[in-house]
């Protein structure tokens, strides 16, 4: 910057100038002088001229107040701007230009100036790019977001349904359940806790299933025999008659003896040989239908000795008799259940669809029915259903009915049937038997309601009834005699009811009868029986008095080496094995063997049946004890009895006093047999 230097003429007052400096050398090397050049800044540069017109903007240099050079648009007045902060716009009083300076080192400003509404078309163009441009940004922005968010979102799916890939199969799984179908196939899948789940599911529907299962085998199969129940019967009986392929038949099968093998053998042997003939009875059967005799056939349990076989075959009467026939003879055969042998038959009933019935309960009924009649007609046989079958099991229901009445009112009558001494033929007890006279119906015998009673579960009320009706009629006789003993019978309920010898004694203290006056009958399956229960009631009745005698013995499975062992004081041979003794061989050895180890026993022997003379010679030369039989006595109501009782002793009185004194009729012994004939009288 220079002032005023005339030397290099250059103007007077501030101005902008360039200088430039170049020493001069002589020939010799040495410094000869210097050339000096200077570059003023002119008013009007072109510099700034050609700048101005690319941007279209004035150029000003300025030295405070005074402008040095400028160029292209002109010149405004700066004078009334006010400085801002550097790099910020001035604009002129009128505010029709503004410009932007900057500072130079030499304190110069070097500006530049456009027209004001340049400036603003400019914002304006600037702010409508920044439009456009935040249009687009947010346009990008928001497609950028929802591409964003759509793969978000994606991927969240893809992991929510790999994680939760197993709940839909769950839940459909868990929803059949809910109906009932335990067979729905179901295995846990996905991951995590969905995993587990699963496979917590997997587990309780298999032991869900498992328990299904047990508890359908349960509900339609017999655990004791593995075959079918009563329940499985009837809906396997339904599709057989719905199915008409065939004729199908309803074979009613009822096991005899079967229990007084369970009595004696007791029911784990009595349920293992029910296993052995179910497999004996499905081996029949499989083996008709490998030989084409039959069609499929269906087998199972009732219950108790029952069964009952539905059969598809041609309902040929010929071919079911061969059929049937050949089912008994193979079940007659033995059975070998541990170290036991033993034989059952069989008593079947034949039912007929169609014919004899058309619904499964009517068949089932109608061979029942026949089952019934085959049993009456005697052991290991068969019947067809028949109208009189039918008749008779009708009537056989009327018994029951009635009998329940009868027990309910105490109409039924107690008969006594005297015991003779062989020895001196004084009555030393009478056997106490029950009698029914129906109002209507009349006279009915034992033989009908006693089974009916043993059917209906009557048995042990019947037995409990005949009891408190002997002791109560026959307490006072019983003491005023001293020796006349009351034989009742007990059936194997009665002695299985833990209550049993208590009642047994209040009834003997509230009749006052002598406790050990009382002889109590029983069987010699039941005596042998392996119940705790059964055993000490015997024990506890024996130990306060209470007599015990084995009945019919003889005709069950006699075991001889338990016989020493058994609670009991009298063995009462069966009339089977009397009846008609004085023409029998083997009969007689088998009584004489029977009365030779009574003796030897200890035991008081009864023979019973007795009802000829020639049977009566025969036990009392053998060395019975007593007898009792339509011979010396029918049954008689308690009045005869204590008649024949007072008779007795006053006859008994007379021949001492004959012996005595030599009067009247010899002394009689008990060999003689013309006084057995007049006592048979």
């Amino acid at each position: 910057m220079l002032n005023d230097d005339t030397a290099i003429g250059m103007p007077v007052g501030r101005a902008i100038a360039h200088f430039a400096f170049e020493p001069v050398f002589d020939d010799f090397g040495d410094v000869a002088g210097v050339l000096i050049g200077i570059r003023s800044l002119a008013p009007s540069e072109s510099t700034f001229e050609r700048f101005s017109s690319i941007v279209n903007a004035g150029v000003v240099v300025m030295d405070g107040n005074i402008t040095l050079s400028s160029g292209g648009l002109p010149a405004f007045d700066f004078h009334a701007t006010v400085k801002l902060a550097d790099d910020e716009l001035i604009s002129a009083s009128g505010g029709s230009r503004v410009g932007r300076c900057a500072a130079h080192e030499l304190g110069l400003l070097v500006c530049a100036h456009v027209e004001a509404s340049q400036v603003q078309e400019a914002q304006h163009q600037m702010l409508r790019v920044s439009d456009r441009q935040a249009g687009t940004l947010f346009t990008w922005f928001l497609v950028l977001a929802a591409g964003s968010l759509g793969i978000l979102v994606s991927v969240v799916l893809v992991a929510v349904r790999r994680v939760t890939r197993g709940l839909p199969q769950l839940a459909t799984a868990a929803a059949s359940v809910a109906r009932g179908d335990l067979d729905v196939p179901f295995r846990a899948i996905g991951v995590g806790e969905v995993r587990s789940l699963g496979q917590a599911f997997e587990v309780m529907l298999a032991n869900l299933r498992e328990s299904l299962g047990q508890t359908r085998k349960l509900a339609f199969f017999d655990p004791v025999t593995g075959l079918p129940n009563r329940a499985k019967l009837r809906i396997d009986g339904m599709e057989a008659l719905t199915s008409g392929k065939s004729d199908v038949v309803f074979l009613f099968i009822d096991l005899d003896r079967f229990k007084s093998i369970n009595d004696t053998f007791g029911h784990k042997t009595g349920d293992m040989l029910l296993g052995a003939l179910a497999q004996r009875l499905v081996d029949f059967f499989d083996s008709r239908v490998r030989s084409n005799v039959i069609g499929p056939f269906r087998i199972g349990r009732l219950g108790g000795d029952e069964f009952l076989v539905i059969l598809d075959v041609v309902a040929a009467e010929t071919l079911l008799k061969s059929l049937v026939e050949d089912l008994i003879g193979r079940l007659r055969e033995i059975f070998a259940i541990g170290s036991a042998y033993m034989t059952v038959g069989a008593s079947v009933g034949i039912a007929i669809a169609g014919r004899d019935g058309r619904s499964y309960d009517d068949l089932l009924i109608s061979a029942d029915v026949a089952m019934y009649e085959a049993k009456r007609s005697g052991r290991n046989s068969y019947a067809f259903f028949t109208a009189d079958a039918a008749a008779l099991m009708q009537e056989r229901l009327t018994i029951e009915h009635e009998l329940r009445i009868a027990l309910s009112n105490r109409t039924l009558s107690v008969l006594y049937q005297p015991l003779f001494s062989l020895r001196d033929e004084r009555i030393v007890g009478a056997e106490a038997l029950v009698r029914w006279r129906h109002p209507t119906l009349g006279d009915i015998p034992p033989g009908k309601f006693i089974g009916v009673a043993e059917d209906a579960g009557l048995i042990s009320d019947l037995g409990q009834y005949v009891l408190e009706q002997a002791v109560t009629e026959t307490a006072a006789l019983v003491r005023e005699s001293g020796d006349l003993r009351i034989a009742v019978n007990v059936s194997v309920l009665q002695l299985e009811d833990p209550t049993f010898s208590n009642r047994i004694d209040a009834c003997l203290a509230k009749a006052d009868f002598p406790l050990d006056r009382l002889e109590i009958e029983i069987t010699e399956s039941v005596a042998m029986r392996e119940s705790i229960v059964i055993q000490n009631q015997i024990v506890n009745l024996r130990r306060a008095g209470v007599h015990f005698s084995l009945d019919d013995f003889g005709t069950g499975y006699s075991n001889l080496s338990m016989l020493a062992r058994l609670p009991v004081d009298t063995l009462k041979i069966d009339r089977s094995l009397i009846a008609g003794i004085h023409r029998s061989s083997e009969q007689q050895a088998i009584v004489r063997t029977i009365l030779a180890l009574s003796q030897s026993l200890g035991f008081q022997s009864v023979v019973e049946g007795v009802e000829v003379s020639e049977e009566l010679d025969f036990v009392t030369a053998a060395g019975a004890d007593i007898a009792q039989g339509f011979l010396f006595s029918r049954p008689v109501s308690f009045d005869m009895l204590k008649a024949m009782q007072n008779t007795r002793a006053m006859r008994r009185a007379i021949r001492r006093l004959d012996t005595t004194y030599g009067k009247g009729d010899e002394p009689v012994t008990g060999d003689n047999p013309s006084r057995r004939s007049r006592t048979a009288t």
